[in-house]
């Protein structure tokens, strides 16, 4: 008989990931299993109480539906913390659940809480994935009785995009084409790109969420900053496309990535230049598939680029190299690694 399995996701309705993974989970790793992919969104809306009602929406469905399956992976962090926050209170019974999740130690609200959560949920599941093979050691070391149950992997690229849709035409200002196009929505330092390249002529489009606080001063017009809320799913990708490269710049050197971003990036030959930070050294190796600058450092995104703008052949070479890479991100890769930890 099949092993049944529950996959909580936080992907909206009218985005395609959920459907697609379903067909290949259906297709690859169904002799065994059977799977459900479920969201614990239904609308394309990142407020924050939207978010959070989400989170314990999707805690409570695990609850209520947990006597069903054998096993549950949980791709959306907060609904597995959410739900071990509970498992701590009500006493009940669970099948095997398998937990992926970033950041820790970072110096966000909740990153400073999170070993707290991690302690539960290291407690109460079968595993913890980890996108960062730096995290999952630090974790290890910090919860010595859990370390079989800290686990790596690189973070797959589930994001189904249509590469054929143009920008629209509110976004799309030739000034910005063949520039540089950086975002993210936590742990993001936009002041520090600001800095590296105002004054320049260089094209710079920053997504970045309405209230981000840009505190850098006398931003010059070859920048332009473009909300969350003006910029749709599929428009994120349009961009990147029209982009010459891509900048993953965070706060801190144990701030996540933006592995997604880098998995896009490197899959569609767009250069990367990135922070020097847990992750990304899991992803990109200095010189051979990107570009890492240190922390704070202004100065080394402005050399990394203009090291991608003289140099073609080496350019050339890194989008190259970073394209096997992109191939290692890959749910064949880490649909295997859930099942994996579910079994032993």
């Amino acid at each position: 008989m099949k092993r049944k399995v529950l996959f909580v996701s936080d992907w909206p309705d009218n985005v395609k990931n959920g459907i697609a993974l379903q067909k290949l989970l259906e297709k690859e790793y169904s002799d065994n299993y059977e799977w459900t992919v479920w969201s614990c969104k239904k609308k394309a809306n990142n407020n924050v109480s939207y978010r959070w009602r989400c989170y314990f929406k999707g805690a409570l469905y695990v609850i209520r539906n947990r006597k069903k399956y054998d096993a549950i992976f949980i791709w959306q962090q907060m609904v597995g913390y959410v739900f071990f926050e509970l498992r701590k209170f009500i006493p009940f019974k669970t099948p095997a659940v398998v937990l992926f999740t970033f950041i820790y130690n970072s110096d966000n609200i909740f990153g400073k809480y999170k070993k707290h959560f991690v302690k539960g949920a290291l407690r109460y599941s079968k595993g913890v994935i980890w996108p960062s093979s730096e995290m999952a050691d630090e974790v290890k070391k910090d919860f010595p009785k859990y370390r079989s149950k800290n686990h790596f992997t690189l973070m797959p690229m589930f994001d189904i995009i249509d590469n054929n849709i143009p920008v629209e035409e509110t976004l799309d200002d030739p000034k910005f084409r063949n520039g540089v196009f950086t975002a993210g929505k936590s742990e993001r330092d936009f002041n520090i790109v600001i800095r590296a390249f105002k004054n320049t002529s260089i094209p710079v489009t920053i997504v970045c969420p309405d209230d981000y606080p840009i505190t850098e001063t006398g931003m010059s017009d070859n920048i332009r900053i473009l909300p969350f809320s003006k910029v749709s799913h599929e428009q994120y990708y349009a961009l990147i496309n029209l982009a010459f490269c891509v900048l993953i710049s965070v706060v801190s050197e144990k701030s996540p990535c933006g592995q997604l971003l880098i998995s896009y990036a490197m899959s569609n030959s767009k250069p990367i230049i990135a922070t020097n930070c847990y992750g990304v050294r899991d992803f990109i190796v200095n010189n051979e598939n990107g570009l890492l600058f240190q922390v704070g450092q202004s100065k080394e995104i402005l050399g990394a680029y203009e090291k991608l703008k003289k140099d073609e052949a080496f350019t050339n070479n890194l989008v190259k190299k970073a394209r096997q890479t992109a191939g290692e991100m890959s749910p064949n890769n880490f649909i295997p690694r859930i099942i994996s930890i579910m079994e032993n």
